[in-house]
C-alpha cells in the first residue's frame, strides 16, 4: 500500500511546519537535505556496478536508457541532455523516457504514471534492443509506468537497474540490479520533489560522470569533448587548451580553428607536435587523449 511507502510517510521533525517562521523552516530543510549524500555514500558500491554496465553497454553499441515519471522523468531528461554538450556524445546516446512525454516536462500529467502499458509502448517507441541498458527510477519503488518499461526491457533481452528511495521496492525482483537510495519522509509527506528528486540527481549525475570519463570523454579532470555551442564554450575550451598545454589563450583559439573546435584534437597536436592527420589517425585507435598521445610519442622511437 502506498501509504507505507517511506517516501509518503509524515516527517515527525515538520509537524508544526506551519507554526514556525522561514528561517526555521531553511533550516530544517537544509538539515534534512544534508542527510542525502550519507544515504548515496552507502550504494557507492552498487552505483559502481551500474556504471561499469554503462560502459561495457556502450562499449558494445548499446545506449543508457532513463525512464520514470513525474519529477523522476524530468530528472532523466536534465541529466541525459547535458551529457551531449558535456561530452560530445551523440543525442541519443543517454536517452530519456518520461511519461508524458515532452509535454509532461511542463506540466504535470501525473495520471499517465498509472500506466503499466504505456511505459511498455513508450520503450517500445525508441526501437530497443538487448544492447541497451534501461534504468527506471521511482521514488516509491513502485510506479507502474516504470515497471511496464523494465518488464519490456527484460522481455527484450535488455540488462536493467532499479533506482529508488525506499528500502525493498516492490520492482526489485525485475532489475538486475536495484539501487536503493532512502531518503525517508520529506519534509512535506509524499512531496518527493524534495529529498528523494535530489537524490536521483546526484545519483544519476555520478552515473554519466563516471561513465564519460572511463570512456575516454575527460583529460584529468578537464571536459575534453565539449562540444562548442556557444561563445562561452568556446572561450572555456580556449582556457582549457591554454591550462592543458602551456600557451596562450590566443594560440589556443588557433589550433582549436585547426582542429574544427575539437579541444581533444587541439590538445594533442600541442602536447605532441604532430599534424592534425596524425594525431586524427591516434585518436581513431585510442579512446582517450593520454593513451592517444602515448601511442604518438612511442611513434618517435
Amino acid at each position: 500500500m502506498l501509504e507505507k511507502v517511506e517516501t509518503e510517510l509524515p516527517n515527525p521533525k515538520t509537524s508544526n511546519f506551519d507554526n514556525m517562521s522561514i528561517v526555521e523552516i531553511l533550516r530544517i530543510i537544509n538539515q534534512e537535505d544534508a542527510t542525502v549524500p550519507l544515504t548515496i555514500a552507502e550504494n557507492l558500491e552498487k552505483i559502481a556496478v551500474v556504471i561499469e554496465m554503462c560502459v561495457k553497454a556502450i562499449k558494445n553499441g548499446g545506449r543508457i536508457i532513463y525512464g520514470g515519471a513525474g519529477t523522476s522523468g524530468r530528472i532523466a531528461i536534465i541529466d541525459a541532455v547535458e551529457t551531449v554538450p558535456t561530452f560530445g556524445v551523440p543525442e541519443g546516446l543517454f536517452l530519456p523516457i518520461m511519461a508524458g512525454g515532452e509535454e509532461a516536462f511542463l506540466r504535470s500529467l501525473e495520471a499517465i504514471e498509472d500506466s503499466e502499458k504505456q511505459g511498455e509502448i513508450d520503450l517500445k517507441k525508441h526501437d530497443v534492443y538487448s544492447k541497451d541498458l534501461v534504468i527506471g527510477l521511482t521514488a516509491s519503488g513502485r510506479t507502474p509506468y516504470v515497471k511496464g518499461m523494465l518488464l519490456e526491457a527484460k522481455r527484450i533481452g535488455c540488462h536493467t537497474v532499479l533506482i529508488s528511495n525506499v528500502a525493498n521496492p516492490a520492482l526489485e525482483n525485475i532489475a538486475d540490479i536495484s539501487v536503493t537510495i532512502r531518503t525517508g519522509p520529506e519534509i512535506i509527506a509524499g512531496s518527493t520533489r524534495m529529498k528523494a528528486g535530489t537524490a536521483q540527481k546526484m545519483v544519476l549525475n555520478m552515473i554519466s560522470t563516471v561513465t564519460m570519463i572511463k570512456l575516454g570523454k575527460t583529460y584529468k579532470n578537464y571536459m575534453i569533448d565539449v562540444k562548442i555551442l556557444n561563445e562561452k564554450l568556446k572561450a572555456r575550451a580556449a582556457r582549457m587548451i591554454s591550462e592543458i598545454t602551456g600557451i596562450d589563450r590566443d594560440e589556443s583559439l588557433k589550433y582549436l580553428k585547426l582542429a574544427d573546435n575539437s579541444p581533444k584534437l587541439a590538445a594533442l597536436m600541442i602536447l605532441s607536435n604532430k599534424s592534425k592527420e596524425e594525431c586524427m589517425n591516434a585518436l581513431s585507435k585510442r579512446e582517450t587523449l593520454s593513451e592517444a598521445l602515448e601511442l604518438l610519442r612511442s611513434d618517435k622511437k
